[in-house]
C-alpha cells in the first residue's frame, strides 16, 4: 500500500502531466492547421487550453499542500518543487500557443497566411521538444531522463536555426515590400514568441534533471 505522501505526490504528478498534455495536444492541432487552414480546428485547440491559469493555480495549491502536510526532504522535496516550477513553465507555453492561435486565425482570415518548408520544420521541431518535455514529467530513470534532455536540446538548437532563417527572409521581404511593413513585423513577433516554447522546454528539462539528480538548479 502506498503511503499518504506517495499518493499525494502521484496525484500532483498526474495533475501536472494532464495539464502539460493539453498544451501538447493544442499545439499538435496548431501544427496540423499549417496545412489544413481549418479555423474550426484552431477553435478546438483554444478550447483545450482554456482556463490554463486557473488550472495552474490549482496544481500550485496541491503542491503547497503536499509540502505543508508531509514536509518531504532531499529527493522528494526536489521532485515537488520541480513539478511546481515545471507547471509554471507549461502555463507560459500555453500562453504562447494561445497567441499563436490568434495570429494564425487572423492571418488565415485576412489571406496573409504564409506556409513554407522552413516554417513547417520549425513548428515540427517545437512540437518534438514539447512532446519530450511532457514525457519528462513522469520520468524517474536517469538514463531515460538524459536521453530526453539530449533530444530536447537538439530540437531547441534546430529551432534557433530555423528562426534565424525565417527572420532573414522576413527582413528581406520588408526591404522589397516597404508598404507591407506592418504585416511582416507581425510575422516576426509571432515567430519570436513561438521560439520561446522550445526555450521553456529546456527549462523544464533542467528542472526534471534537478529533481532526479540534484545539484544546482540554473534557469
Amino acid at each position: 500500500m502506498l503511503s499518504k505522501y506517495q499518493e499525494a505526490l502521484n496525484k500532483l504528478v498526474d495533475s501536472s502531466y494532464e495539464f502539460a498534455s493539453k498544451s501538447l495536444d493544442a499545439f499538435k492541432i496548431v501544427t496540423e492547421v499549417l496545412d489544413s487552414k481549418d479555423l474550426n480546428r484552431l477553435k478546438e485547440a483554444k478550447e483545450l487550453i482554456k482556463g490554463s491559469s486557473k488550472t495552474e493555480a490549482k496544481i500550485d495549491m496541491r503542491a503547497i499542500e503536499t509540502l505543508a502536510l508531509y514536509a518531504p526532504e532531499a529527493t522528494d522535496l526536489r521532485r515537488v518543487v520541480s513539478i511546481l516550477k515545471a507547471t509554471s513553465e507549461f502555463s507560459r507555453i500555453s500562453d504562447y500557443i494561445k497567441s499563436q492561435i490568434t495570429t494564425l486565425s487572423l492571418e488565415i482570415q485576412s489571406g496573409e497566411f504564409v506556409n513554407d518548408d522552413t516554417k513547417k520544420a520549425f513548428y515540427l521541431s517545437t512540437l518534438k521538444a514539447l512532446e519530450k518535455s511532457v514525457e519528462l514529467i513522469k520520468v524517474e530513470d536517469e538514463s531515460k531522463l538524459n536521453e530526453l534532455i539530449r533530444e530536447i536540446n537538439i530540437e531547441e538548437s534546430k529551432c534557433d536555426d530555423f528562426v534565424s532563417i525565417i527572420e532573414k527572409n522576413i527582413v528581406s521581404s520588408i526591404c522589397e515590400n516597404e508598404s507591407d511593413v506592418t504585416i511582416f513585423i507581425k510575422r516576426l513577433n509571432s515567430i519570436r514568441k513561438l521560439e520561446r516554447i522550445s526555450d521553456r522546454c529546456v527549462n523544464i528539462a533542467k528542472l526534471m534533471k534537478y529533481a532526479i539528480e540534484g545539484g544546482k538548479l540554473k534557469l
